[in-house]
C-alpha cells in the first residue's frame, strides 16, 4: 500500500462549504481490499511458488495480478453477488478473520471495492482470467489530468486555468447560470482556435504546443476526442487512428 501511496496523485477538493478534502487518485479502500484478496486467494501451490503477486500502476489505471485463476466452479460473474464461494485456501481465510484486522466480513471484498470507486464517481473495477492468474483492474478518472496542465504563459493559457476550473471538482453548486455560459463560451473558444490551427494536418503535439498544455491525455480525451466525435475534426489515417504519425484536420465543411 505505501507503494502505491506514493505513487498517487492528489487534488485538494472544497465543497459549497468551505471543507476540504485530500482526494486520492483512487479510494485506498478499494485497492487495500484488492490487495488482500490478492494474497488471500492467490495459489500457493507448488507450480506457482516462484510466482509473485504483481501492481502495476499506469497512467490511466492500477492492475493487480495474482497467481492462480478463480477456484474451483468460482466464475467471474458471480463475484460480488449473494453466490457461496469456493475458497482455495479456507484456512488463511479463517485465520484472518479471526484476527478481524485484514477481513471482517467475509466475501465483502468485491463489493467494498465498488462502493468505493462508486463513491470516487470512478469506473467499477474490471475482473479478467489470462494464464492461469486473476487480475483487477481499478481506472482513474480523466479529471485527475487537469493538474499536469502547463503553467506556461501562453496565448491560450487564460483560456486553460478557465477549462480547468470548468472541470474541477471544487465549483460551488451555487454558480451563476451566467458563470456557466461563459465556461461553456470559453471552451467554445479553445475549440474554436483548434479547428482554425487544424486547416492544415497537425499531430497532436503540434496541437499540445499551440495551446500551451503538456499533458498529453488531457489534449486526446478533452479536446481532439469531443472535437472528432462531433465530425468537426478528424483523422488523416483513418484505418490506424492510433498510428504514430497520426495528424489531425478540420473536417472540410468546417473550413470557411
Amino acid at each position: 500500500m505505501r507503494f502505491l501511496r506514493r505513487n498517487m496523485k492528489t487534488r485538494v477538493i472544497i465543497d459549497s462549504n468551505g471543507k476540504r478534502e485530500n482526494r486520492t487518485e483512487y479510494p485506498l479502500e478499494a485497492l487495500r481490499e484488492a490487495v488482500a484478496n490478492a494474497l488471500i486467494h492467490r495459489d500457493y501451490s507448488k507450480e506457482t511458488e516462484s510466482a509473485f503477486i504483481s501492481v502495476y500502476m499506469y497512467e490511466d489505471r492500477v492492475e493487480i495480478l495474482n497467481p492462480g485463476a478463480l477456484y474451483g466452479a468460482n466464475k467471474i460473474e458471480k463475484l460480488g453477488t449473494d453466490t457461496i464461494m469456493e475458497s482455495r485456501n479456507p484456512t488463511i481465510v479463517r485465520i484472518l478473520e479471526e484476527k478481524g484486522s485484514i477481513i471482517e466480513n467475509r466475501h465483502t471484498g468485491i463489493p467494498t471495492m465498488k462502493r468505493e470507486m462508486e463513491k470516487y464517481e470512478l469506473p467499477e473495477p474490471e475482473f479478467y482470467e489470462e494464464r492461469g492468474s486473476f487480475k483487477v483492474i481499478f481506472r482513474n478518472s480523466m479529471n485527475f489530468e487537469l493538474d499536469s496542465i502547463s503553467e506556461q504563459v501562453g496565448g491560450q493559457q487564460n483560456i486553460i486555468n478557465t477549462i480547468y476550473n470548468m472541470e474541477s471538482d471544487t465549483e460551488s453548486d451555487t454558480e451563476s447560470d451566467t458563470q456557466s455560459d461563459t465556461e461553456s463560451d470559453t471552451q467554445s473558444e479553445v475549440f474554436n482556435n483548434v479547428l482554425a490551427f487544424c486547416k492544415e494536418p497537425k499531430t497532436a503535439k503540434e496541437i499540445r504546443n499551440y495551446l500551451g498544455i503538456s499533458s498529453k491525455r488531457y489534449v486526446a480525451y478533452k479536446i481532439l476526442k469531443p472535437l472528432i466525435d462531433l465530425n468537426k475534426l478528424e483523422y488523416t489515417n483513418k484505418k490506424i487512428t492510433n498510428a504514430r504519425n497520426q495528424r489531425y484536420v478540420t473536417v472540410r465543411d468546417n473550413k470557411k
